[in-house]
C-alpha cells in the first residue's frame, strides 16, 4: 500500500465481504435448510410458547418463552445472543399472511426456556395465544461501527490524528508523549507491588503519556495484573480510562479485577450480555440505585396500565370505543418515551461521574458515549480483534493501549476474500511485525500459570524460546502424574468421522480411549479441577455424550468445552483430543496452530494429549511437538492399554 489511507480502504472492503459472507451463510441455512435441521444445528427453537412479559431498561418488552422437549436444543441460544421470534408456515419460515418477525436478544437462558427482550412495542394479549418460532439472526450492527471508523480514520483531517494513525501503520513516527497527559506518577508506586520488573517498567513508561504501547502478553505471563496495575495507577493520578475488548466476556474480566482493587466502573452494553458477576457495575444496576429512578419506575408502572387499557376485552366497538383505545395507546407511548428521556438522564449523570468505563469494541460507539471524553483506551484480547474494530475504540482518547497475544486465538473470519485481502491478521499482530524493535513493544517473558514443563513446547514454537517458569511454578503439580504426556494412537484404527449435515468431525474411538484416561485421572486426582477440549465441536459432542452415559454427573470439576470456550481460563489438567485420523495425512482445521496453543496452556499441573502420529507426524508443528515429547519422556502409544 502506498498509504495508511489505502490501507484502510483496503479494509473497507474486506469487511463488505465478510459481512456478505455471513449473512449468506446464515441465510441458507434457514431458508434452505430443513426445520429438523435448523433445531438439530441450534439455530431453532419451534415451536415457542409465550409465557409471560414485562417491561426492562430502556422500556423494552421482555418476555419469557418456552418450548417443548422436542422443539430445539436446549443450551443452543446463550445470553446476548440475536434473535428473530415469528409466526411460521409449515416451511418453517416467516409466514408472509403473519405480523412482521419481531427482532430481540436473549437475557437469560433456562434448560427449556428462554427471557427474550424485544424491540418496539410489547406484545398483544392476542399474540400469547400464537404458535411462534425462534431463530438465531445475523447482527450487522458490529460491520456498521466498523465501516464508519474505518470511514472516520482514512478521510480525518485533524493533524494529530493523521500523523498517529501513519505512524502507527508505518508511514511515518509516532508523535511523542503529549505535554498535556504528562503527570507525575509519584505516589502511586503501590500501584506496582504485584509487577516484576518488566511489567512494572512498562507501566511507568505508559503512565508518562505516549500516545500508544503495545503490552505482548502470552499465557499466563500476567497481562491482565499489569493492565490493572497501569488502570490504578492513571485512576489515582485523575485520568478517566475506556477498557475494552472484542469479547463481552475480556470486558467483564478486566472489571472484575477491577474491583478487586476497589476500583469503581461503570459497563456499558446490553444487559443481557453481561457477566451476572459484574451485574452491580452494570449502567442498568447503576442507574436503578440512583433515588431519581423512582420517577421511572412510575411511568414504567402507568405505561403498564395504560397497554392493559389498549387490550382490555370490549364487547361492543364502536368509535367510542375505537377513540378510547387510541388515547390509552397514546399515553402509553408517551409515559414509556417520559421514562425513556429520565433513564437517559441518570444513566449520562452515572457515566459522567465514573472514572473507568467498559465496553466492548463495537460498545464504544454507544450513543452514550459519543460525546464522552477520555485520557486512555485500553483494549484487552487484542489479538482477537479484527483490526477495524480496534480502530472503533482508537477514536476515543488520545493515549492507546493494545494487548494480547497474536499467537492465541485469531480473528474469526469467514470469507477468503476478506482473509486475502489481509482481515484475519490482527492489529497487535501487524504492529508487531512493523514495530518490533520499538521500546513501546514489550513482551512478558515470565510466566505464573504451569508447571514448566507444560511451557516448553508452546515456548518453543510460538515465543522463540523466551517464556521463564516464575520459581514458584515448580509447585505445579500433581502426586504420580507427570507434567505433561503425548499417547500416540497410531496404528488403532480410530477413524475420524464427518457429519452427514455439517463440516464437523468426530473420532469416536478416540473419544472412549480419551475417556478412559481420564477416569484414570479423575481417580488419581479427584479434586482437581480439568478442562477436555477438542478442535471440533462434533467430538466435543461425542465426549460430553459418553461420559454422562458412563458416569452421569458423578464428577462436577470437568468441564467439556471447545478450544475457543477456554481462552483466558485455565485448569489443573487439561485433556485435549486432536480427534484427526485417516491416511491422507489430512489435518484440516488443525492447522490452525495457535488454537492448538490455546489449548495447551490452560492446564497447571498436567496436559494430556491423544492424537494419532501416523495422520499428524507430516505437519511440521505436530512433528515437533511429539518430539518434544520424546525429549522430555512425556510420549507414550496407546497401545501400552490396548492389551
Amino acid at each position: 500500500m502506498k498509504s495508511a489511507a489505502e490501507e484502510l480502504g483496503a479494509l473497507a472492503q474486506a469487511i463488505v465481504w465478510e459481512q456478505r459472507e455471513g449473512e449468506s451463510r446464515l441465510a441458507g441455512a434457514l431458508k434452505d435448510q430443513s426445520l429438523r435441521y435448523r433445531k438439530r444445528e441450534g439455530l431453532t427453537w419451534s415451536p415457542v410458547a409465550l409465557e409471560s412479559q414485562s417491561t426492562t431498561f430502556g422500556g423494552r418488552s421482555c418476555v419469557v418463552l418456552s418450548k417443548p422437549v422436542h422443539g430445539g436444543i436446549a443450551g443452543s441460544f446463550r445470553s446476548g445472543s440475536p434473535v428473530s421470534l415469528y409466526q411460521a408456515n409449515d416451511a418453517g419460515v416467516p409466514d408472509p399472511d403473519g405480523p412482521p418477525p419481531r427482532r430481540g436478544l436473549v437475557r437469560k437462558v433456562r434448560k427449556h426456556q428462554l427471557e427474550v427482550v424485544l424491540d418496539g412495542e410489547p406484545l398483544s394479549a392476542q399474540d400469547f395465544h400464537e404458535r411462534w418460532t425462534l431463530d438465531v439472526r445475523g447482527d450487522d450492527r458490529s460491520f456498521r461501527f466498523m465501516a464508519e471508523a474505518l470511514s472516520h480514520w482514512i478521510n480525518t483531517e485533524d493533524p494529530v490524528e493523521r500523523a498517529f494513525r501513519d505512524g502507527l501503520l508505518g508511514f511515518g513516527e509516532i508523535p511523542d508523549a503529549s505535554s498535556e497527559l504528562d503527570t507525575s506518577f509519584a505516589g502511586h508506586e503501590a500501584s506496582l507491588k504485584s509487577l516484576n520488573a518488566l511489567q512494572s517498567a512498562w507501566v511507568k513508561a505508559v503512565w508518562s503519556g505516549r500516545p500508544f504501547a503495545l503490552l505482548h502478553g502470552p499465557p499466563g505471563t500476567g497481562k491482565t495484573t499489569t493492565l490493572l496495575a497501569l488502570i490504578e495507577g492513571l485512576v489515582l493520578a485523575g485520568k478517566r480510562v475506556l477498557v475494552t475488548a472484542q469479547s463481552n466476556a475480556a470486558v467483564d474480566w478486566i472489571l472484575l479485577g477491577c474491583t478487586h482493587r476497589s476500583m469503581e466502573a461503570v459497563r456499558i452494553g446490553h444487559p443481557m450480555r453481561v457477566d451476572p458477576k459484574v451485574w452491580s457495575m452494570s449502567l442498568e444496576s447503576r442507574v436503578e440505585a440512583e433515588p431519581e429512578f423512582k420517577q421511572v419506575r412510575d411511568f414504567r408502572k402507568r405505561s403498564a396500565q395504560s397497554w392493559k387499557e389498549v387490550d382490555r376485552f370490549r364487547r361492543n366497538f364502536g368509535p367510542a370505543e375505537r377513540k378510547e383505545k387510541a388515547e390509552a395507546k397514546r399515553e402509553a407511548l408517551d409515559l414509556s418515551r417520559e421514562a425513556r428521556e429520565m433513564e437517559a438522564y441518570i444513566a449520562e449523570k452515572v457515566i459522567r461521574k465514573s472514572s473507568i468505563v467498559g465496553a466492548t469494541l463495537a460498545g464504544t460507539s454507544d450513543m452514550m458515549l459519543r460525546d464522552e471524553p477520555f485520557d486512555y483506551v485500553i483494549v484487552d484480547e487484542a489479538g482477537q480483534a479484527m483490526e477495524p474494530a480496534v480502530w472503533i475504540a482508537m477514536r476515543k482518547a488520545p493515549c492507546v493501549v493494545l494487548a494480547g497475544d497474536h499467537q492465541q486465538l485469531p480473528p474469526v473470519v469467514k470469507s477468503s476474500k476478506a482473509i486475502g485481502a489481509g482481515l484475519e491478521k490482527s492489529l497487535l499482530e501487524k504492529l508487531l511485525e512493523r514495530h518490533s524493535k520499538s521500546e513501546w513493544n514489550v513482551m512478558l517473558e515470565e510466566q505464573y500459570r504451569m508447571n514448566e514443563a507444560i511451557m516448553t513446547p508452546s515456548s518453543d514454537w510460538f515465543y522463540d524460546g523466551r517464556l521463564k517458569a516464575a520459581p514458584g511454578n515448580a509447585e505445579f503439580a500433581l502426586e504420580g502424574i507427570p507434567p505433561w504426556t503425548w499417547i500416540d494412537t497410531a496404528g488403532c484404527g480410530f477413524s475420524e468421522e464427518r457429519e452427514s449435515e455439517g463440516s464437523s468431525t468426530s473420532n469416536r474411538e478416540e473419544a472412549q480411549f480419551v475417556l478412559d484416561r481420564l477416569a484414570e485421572l479423575v481417580e488419581q486426582a479427584p479434586s482437581a479441577t480439568i478442562g477436555v477440549v477438542a478442535p471440533y465441536r462434533a467430538q466435543i459432542e461425542v465426549l460430553e455424550s459418553l461420559w454422562f452415559d458412563r458416569f452421569g454427573q458423578a464428577h462436577e470439576g470437568i468441564e467439556f468445552a471447545t478450544v475457543d470456550a477456554f481462552q483466558g481460563q485455565e485448569r489443573d489438567i487439561m485433556v485435549l483430543s486432536l480427534t484427526r485420523c485417516n491416511e491422507e495425512g489430512a489435518i484440516g482445521f488443525l492447522k490452525e496452530y495457535r488454537r492448538t496453543n490455546v489449548a495447551m496452556t490452560r492446564a497447571r499441573a498436567h496436559l494430556l494429549v491423544v492424537g494419532d502420529g501416523a495422520t499428524l507426524g507430516g505437519d511440521p508443528f505436530f512433528a515437533r511437538m511429539m518430539e518434544l515429547a520424546e525429549e522430555a519422556g512425556a510420549y507414550r502409544s496407546a497401545w501400552e492399554w490396548m492389551s
